[in-house]
């Protein structure tokens, strides 16, 4: 009976070990850890600090088409809800399509770049004049 006893004990010292062992290999894997918030294409002020020259990718609603080669777009996260967006493309977006545009950041004058291309009247681009704005080297409209 001292033989069985003197067997059972170091298996009985054993066995939390075992359990221990068995449980972590079989506990169900971790939750799928949600992706992170989608960041907008610009974050509120990006294009007021964006320096003339630089690179921009701005995703936004049409507010308004100014011209052919003009149009404003809207969204919350650009300075002053509104930019300015001039293309040498055959024509703008029309209201309210979401556009995406990538393109280089100007300071704004009509008078030189009226020519470039054909603003037309003054009056529209005065809110810009000074401004900055975004010259398109590519525009995607997104259905």
């Amino acid at each position: 009976m001292d033989g069985r006893r003197g067997r059972v004990r170091p298996a009985l010292a054993a066995l939390p070990a075992v359990l221990l062992l068995v449980t972590g290999c079989t506990s169900p894997p971790a939750a799928p850890q949600p992706s992170p918030e989608p960041v907008p294409t610009t974050r509120p002020g990006t294009v007021a600090r964006a320096e003339v020259g630089d690179r921009l990718t701005v995703t936004a609603t049409v507010d308004r088409v100014i011209s052919d080669t003009a149009f404003v777009v809207r969204d919350v996260d650009l300075t002053d809800g509104i930019l300015l967006v001039l293309t040498t493309g055959p024509s703008a977006p029309a209201p309210p399509q979401l556009v995406t545009v990538r393109g280089t950041v100007i300071r704004f004058s009509h008078r030189d770049l009226d020519d470039r291309y054909r603003l037309g009247s003054p009056g529209p681009y005065r809110v810009f004049e000074g401004g900055r704005a975004l010259v398109a080297y590519e525009l995607t409209v997104r259905e």
